[in-house]
């Protein structure tokens, strides 16, 4: 973060046709300490220059009336600006940008939308170089071939160097982007997938047990998850446990899962009504070296039919579950898994009541008989 009291005399000129991101850019740099003006496009920008002469222009590239090309095209070649530094704000989508950023004499390039530490790095650099840069004022030619067209480029040495190492800091920001979105969509599919194998599954069960395991045990298969258990709820604030996996030998002894906890507290309020990632869990945290780094668990609500029916907790290392899309798809499991273990109740039920009037129906026959 830039200190603020090194940027009290800096002025910045802001081009940008966006009143959303006009303000939202300008309040970021008065926030550390920077003077700030705003204007509207690329002709408003050059009328504010007439008026006073800043430290360095942040101009967007598409605007109406005078792009950012044109803006900086513009203060290059008036020998009164030429030496004022300008950033411009694309998305960097095509090689084009890069030659008309060289052509026009940008400074910088920042892509759209920008890291705000990036950005204030990339500022403070360019105050930090503005005397070096007045020194080196030779201008160097380089013809470039892109495509079938050539393109012979006039600027400072210290100016082509800048802008290209910016768009190659660019580059790689956008490589390390797209890294990072592909790790998320890989383990977005894992848990869809594996949200699609307890779905299957509670196609296949039937008891009310066999429901509960069969969940678990596919719960398992989600990425990070470690254990995990089902409690369903018994009378107007009892709990008992349908269905444990994974569980430390701790949990495992006979009444240590009963007791209040804070998961169950939630539901017997009704504040559980969304997936809820539990931050240091009483259980998991009086279990000590049985679950090493274990201390959190997302607990998925049961619905069903407006009615809350117990709770599946899912045990793992760390805060899981934070994307909105797959809380709401773990929230639907928890729907399904709710209808599915009513469903297996009230078959066990009607069987149980099958089994009952059948043997009063024998028990009849053989009093008639007899």
């Amino acid at each position: 973060m830039n200190d603020s009291s090194n940027n009290d005399k800096a002025t910045i000129l802001i081009a940008e046709d966006s009143p959303v991101q006009a303000e939202q850019l300008a309040h970021l740099l008065g926030r550390h300490g920077y003077a700030v003006t705003v204007t509207a496009n690329g002709r408003e920008a050059l009328a504010s220059l007439g008026r006073s002469m800043p430290t360095l222009v942040i101009s967007d590239v598409v605007m109406p009336e005078l792009d950012g090309y044109g803006l900086c095209g513009a203060i290059k070649s008036d020998d009164r600006f030429k030496h004022l530094p300008v950033m411009l704000v694309t998305a960097l989508s095509d090689p084009q940008d890069i030659i008309c950023g060289l052509e026009c004499g940008a400074d910088n390039f920042i892509c759209k939308p920008y890291d705000e530490r990036y950005l204030l790095a990339c500022i403070d650099y360019i105050l930090k170089n503005l005397e070096l840069r007045g020194k080196q004022q030779t201008p160097a030619g380089v013809e470039i071939r892109l495509g079938e067209r050539k393109h012979f480029i006039t600027a400072e040495r210290q100016q082509i160097l800048d802008l290209l190492i910016s768009i190659y800091e660019q580059a790689i920001r956008l490589n390390e982007d797209i890294k990072a979105r592909d790790r998320e969509l890989e383990r977005s599919n894992e848990v869809l997938q594996g949200l699609y194998r307890i779905a299957d599954g509670l196609n296949r069960a039937t008891g009310e047990r066999e429901v509960a395991e069969i969940t678990l045990e596919r719960a398992l298969e989600l990425p990070g998850i470690k254990a995990g258990w089902i409690f369903l709820r018994e009378g107007e604030s009892g709990f008992r446990l349908a269905a444990s996996r994974n569980l430390p030998p701790s949990f495992a002894a006979c009444g240590a899962l009963e007791g209040d906890c804070r998961c169950q507290r939630m539901l017997a309020v009704g504040e559980l009504d969304h997936v809820t990632s539990i931050v240091e869990c009483d259980r998991l945290r009086d279990a000590g070296d049985e679950l090493p780094g274990l201390r959190h668990h997302a607990s998925v609500p049961l619905w069903v039919g407006g009615r809350m029916t117990g709770v599946m907790n899912l045990v793992c290392a760390e805060e899981m579950m934070s994307d909105a899309v797959e809380q709401s798809v773990l929230y639907g499991v928890g729907n399904q898994v709710a209808v599915a273990l009513e469903r297996a109740l009230l078959q066990e039920n009607l069987e149980r009541l099958v089994k009952e009037r059948t043997a009063k129906l024998e028990a009849e026959i053989l009093e008639t008989e007899v």
